[in-house]
């Protein structure tokens, strides 16, 4: 059994101001065609943040394709099965195309890996990543987003998109879960 936190670990108006920026930070350097949000976990995260890059471009900014993939390497468990599973990609015309590929938390870094690699190898011009967490200290392979909401230590977090077997997605903070004693 699990709990959650006392507290959040992160709240709602944190996270809306850290998105926020987050676009500013993207649209002053990266000029992407498509934006790739991994489903399901990154789901809230795309769509605050494709508004605030929008507003960011102001209203004459041309429009982006925003594009979906189901990705997932945790099923029903807090840790990660390290065997990423893909669905959709091959729907998206990625040649020669500038991706961001959107992402919830970048944990040990096989599924952000995973998922650059594919895009690569279906013909992307250009990958760029973005996460709204990431948990440096699980890397297990080498790779480090190129655009970050938070640093978190290693604990599991649910909220904003994120779940546990698919509960607590939409809770508009993030908060740790932990084993109930």
């Amino acid at each position: 059994m699990y709990r959650m936190s006392e507290k959040p670990l992160i709240t709602a108006d944190k996270i809306r101001e850290r998105v926020a920026t987050l676009a500013r930070e993207i649209v002053d350097v990266y000029d992407y065609d498509i934006l790739l949000s991994a489903l399901t976990g990154a789901y809230m995260f795309t769509a605050d943040l494709s508004r605030e890059i929008a507003n960011a471009q102001g209203a004459k900014a041309p429009h982006k394709r925003i594009a979906f993939i189901k990705a997932s390497s945790y099923g029903d468990s807090t840790e990660s099965s390290g065997k990423l599973q893909v669905q959709g990609l091959e729907r998206i015309p990625l040649q020669g195309k500038k991706v961001l590929m959107v992402d919830d938390i970048a944990d040990t870094g096989t599924t952000l890996l995973g998922l650059t690699d594919m895009l690569n190898e279906a013909g992307s011009k250009e990958v760029r990543t973005c996460v709204l967490l990431n948990k440096q200290e699980r890397r297990e392979v080498e790779i480090k987003a190129d655009f970050v909401g938070f640093e978190i230590a290693n604990e599991f977090v649910v909220g904003y998109g994120l779940d546990y077997a698919n509960e607590y997605r939409t809770l508009p903070e993030i908060w740790t879960l932990q084993e109930a004693d």
